[in-house]
């Protein structure tokens, strides 16, 4: 036993060792896509609604990255949490729950990996996208230009719309069930649709939507 826990400890001491012998990520040299050209997730901050494999009416779609450094060497080994995601438009910033998002494996030779599981977080995007962070650097656009955040062709929506402030605030109640009420049975061009709260996307706030908010009522960051 006392052989298996040494053992142990020297495997961690030499990942630990690993880890920090890789060289910073680069914002500029990394990149990011998406599976199919246009993805949707509906998220609840439970992290129980749709996983990112059913983004685009299937069950194998990811979000994938490659990690870089500045010389645009890949980086193998770079943990499963440490990423995030959120709104390209600071207007429509989601509520990201602790660890939104996990890797579906470390970074690999390539420095690649996919996201493809639970997306904790409240809020919805309908325009421009999500953007992705690596080590808390948020990837920029294609090299050399780096100028302007990547953002991902990803539409966000789920129960939790708002909170304090008029924000989403992690926790799906009263206030969501407001927004929802106002949408119910609405169409496009009729007052009070929300296309936030049109999960399955068929265009119109019907019972399907409604029996998916009553199955997330009350739900809230883990």
């Amino acid at each position: 036993m006392r052989f298996v826990i040494v053992l142990f400890a020297v495997l961690m001491i030499a990942s630990a060792a690993n880890a920090q012998a890789n060289p910073p990520v680069s914002d500029c040299r990394s990149t990011a896509g998406v599976s199919c050209p246009s993805m949707k997730i509906s998220i609840c901050p439970q992290g129980d609604f749709e996983q990112i494999r059913n983004g685009c009416g299937g069950t194998n779609d990811y979000i994938w990255i490659v990690v870089r450094d500045i010389d645009g060497n890949p980086i193998p080994g770079i943990p499963v949490t440490d990423y995030w995601m959120n709104a390209c438009d600071a207007a429509q910033a989601l509520y990201l729950c602790l660890n939104p998002i996990a890797a579906d494996s470390l970074t690999g030779f390539n420095g690649r990996t996919t996201f493809s599981g639970d997306f904790r977080a409240g809020g919805c995007v309908l325009t421009q996208g999500l953007c992705i962070a690596v080590q808390g650097l948020v990837l920029k656009s294609v090299y050399p230009d780096c100028a302007t955040n990547l953002c991902l062709n990803v539409v966000i929506k789920g129960p939790d719309l708002t909170g304090p402030l008029s924000r989403p605030n992690g926790i799906v109640n009263l206030s969501d069930a407001v927004i929802f009420g106002f949408s119910l049975g609405k169409i496009p061009g009729e007052l009070g649709y929300n296309a936030c709260c049109d999960y399955d996307g068929d265009n119109i706030c019907g019972l399907n939507d409604l029996a998916a908010f009553n199955l997330h009522y009350q739900h809230r960051c883990p």
